[in-house]
C-alpha cells in the first residue's frame, strides 16, 4: 500500500503517527502527574486529619486548665497565706499560657495544612488551573529570570497551570516550564489549547 503514495504522502503519513504518539505520550505524562498530584494529597490529607486530632486534644486539655485555674481560685481564697495565692495563680497563669501557646501554633499548622490540601484540591478535581498570557511571555526552565528561556508563549494563548510555587510568584505550565504570575490572568471554563 505504501508502495502507492507518493513521498510527500509518505512523509505526511509519518508525522501524522509521530503526532500521534507525542499525543500519547503527553497524555501518560498527564496521567503521571496526576497520579503523583493524588499521592501528594494523601499524606497531607491525613496530616490535616491529625493536626484537628491534635487541636481537639489541646482544647480538651484548656478547659482542664481553666477548669484547674477555677480550683486554684478557690483554693487562694480560702488560703490565709498570700504568698501561697500569688504561687498557685503564677503556676496557674503559667499553665495557661503554654496550653494557649501551643493551640495556637496548632492552630496555625492547621491552617497551613488546610491551605496546602485546597491547592492540591483545586488542581486535582478536574478543573486544572486555566490561565491566558495578558502579554507575550518568557517560559523559564526554573521559577526565576536567572534560569533559561525554554519557549515563548504569545498573548492571549490559554494553558493550563500545574503547581504554584510556594512563594506564589511563578506558576510551573503544562510541561514547558514556569512563567512568572504577573504575565498570567484567571480563565473560567475556556478550553485548553
Amino acid at each position: 500500500m505504501l508502495k502507492n503514495l507518493s513521498s510527500t504522502q509518505k512523509a505526511v503519513s509519518g508525522v501524522v503517527v509521530i503526532a500521534g504518539v507525542v499525543g500519547w505520550i503527553f497524555a501518560f505524562v498527564q496521567i503521571g502527574e496526576i497520579n503523583s498530584l493524588k499521592s501528594e494529597l494523601e499524606p497531607a490529607q491525613h496530616g490535616l486529619t491529625s493536626a484537628k486530632a491534635e487541636l481537639a486534644q489541646l482544647q480538651g486539655d484548656l478547659e482542664a486548665a481553666q477548669s484547674e485555674r477555677s480550683e486554684l481560685q478557690q483554693r487562694v481564697e480560702a488560703t490565709e497565706s498570700l504568698e501561697e495565692l500569688t504561687a498557685a495563680l503564677a503556676t496557674g497563669k503559667a499553665e495557661l499560657l503554654t496550653l494557649q501557646s501551643q493551640i495556637e501554633g496548632s492552630q496555625a499548622e492547621l491552617e497551613t495544612l488546610e491551605s496546602n490540601v485546597q491547592k492540591q484540591q483545586a488542581l486535582l478535581e478536574g478543573s486544572m488551573l486555566r490561565f491566558k498570557t495578558k502579554a507575550r511571555a518568557r517560559v523559564r526552565a526554573g521559577p526565576g529570570t536567572d534560569t533559561d528561556e525554554v519557549a515563548v508563549v504569545p498573548a492571549g494563548k490559554t494553558i493550563q497551570v500545574f503547581e504554584i510555587v510556594e512563594d506564589g510568584t511563578w506558576y510551573k505550565v503544562g510541561g514547558m516550564g514556569y512563567i512568572f504570575h504577573e504575565l498570567l490572568e484567571p480563565v473560567e471554563k475556556e478550553p485548553v489549547e
